[in-house]
């Protein structure tokens, strides 16, 4: 897992083949966080570019949740 620490925040960036295979990959990935009730911040951008970054909000801090969720993203999007 090449997730990189800054400011209490995992943060991974992934570059996929198109907008609309990001797109679908975030569908999964919303049915997992639910399931989880842990939600990444994202960002989109240069159309095939997406940006992750994980904490856990109520600890101000990363957890156990966050590299679990991770190691899920990276499931989906690597």
């Amino acid at each position: 897992m090449e997730w990189t620490e800054v400011n209490n925040k995992l943060e991974k960036e992934f570059i996929l083949k198109s907008f609309s295979d990001i797109i679908q990959r975030l569908n999964d990935l919303s049915k997992i966080a639910d399931e989880m009730n842990h939600h990444p911040d994202f960002k989109v951008y240069d159309y095939k570019k997406i940006s992750f970054w994980l904490t856990t909000h109520d600890e101000g801090k990363i957890t156990e949740l966050d590299y679990a969720l991770a190691q899920k993203i990276d499931g989906l999007f690597s």
